[in-house]
């Protein structure tokens, strides 16, 4: 009788468990799954848009190893492009319109350093 008492309990406490998880934990973006794992080339990477970054050891030789990285977007990313010469339509350019994010939600874009060769996202 205990014994079938505290199998019941147990199952309602994982269930419970498994709502609490499910119910709390937000979809990650495709993009970001997989960032800072070591990869040898780019296409080792989790998404196509990741690059490998290598390190450096003290002498500037390239180590074998990387890591994985998603660059930001470029600053033009989402702008309407102008062509030199072409007339300007008011009427076509929303000037209300924000800019879209350089990264994915969660994290922020870190500019290129002595640290980084690139604009790269990191978690913030």
């Amino acid at each position: 009788m205990r014994f079938a008492v505290l199998l019941l309990l147990a199952g309602f406490a994982a269930e419970a468990r498994h709502a609490r998880a499910s119910r709390g934990a937000s979809k990650a973006a495709p993009s970001t799954v997989g960032l800072g794992h070591s990869c040898r080339k780019s296409s080792e990477c989790h998404h196509r848009s990741q690059r490998c970054l290598k390190e450096s050891d003290m002498n500037g030789k390239p180590l074998a190893q990387g890591f994985c990285a998603l660059p930001c977007l470029s600053l033009e990313a989402g702008t309407t492009k102008v062509v030199p010469g072409a007339p300007l339509d008011p009427a076509k350019a929303n000037l209300k319109q924000k800019a879209p994010q350089r990264c994915p939600p969660h994290f922020l874009c870190r500019s290129a350093d002595a640290g980084s060769p690139i604009d790269m996202c990191v978690k913030e």
